[in-house]
């Protein structure tokens, strides 16, 4: 009985999956990029959102603090006026 041998002109298995295949690493590649641009424009967004929650809610604040403080001048001055 001959023995079977591996066609020559085949690359062998470890040689064929060590081989990069580029098209599938560029699809891949762009894949990555197009997903971390993706998170980097919600990171924006999520940013600028709480970064103008927070102006609102200093400015709220800064309302509030004047809002107390005229009803304490008031206040203050309507018992010396008593």
């Amino acid at each position: 009985m001959p023995k079977e041998s591996t066609p020559t002109n085949l690359p062998s298995e470890e040689s064929f999956l060590s081989q990069p295949n580029s098209d599938a690493q560029g699809q891949l590649t762009a894949a990555v990029d197009e997903l971390l641009d993706q998170l980097q424009s919600k990171f924006d967004n999520v940013s600028k959102e709480m970064f103008g929650k927070l102006d609102d809610m200093t400015r709220r604040l800064d309302d509030l603090e004047a809002s107390l403080s005229a009803a304490g001048n008031d206040t203050a001055s309507a018992t010396t006026a008593k």
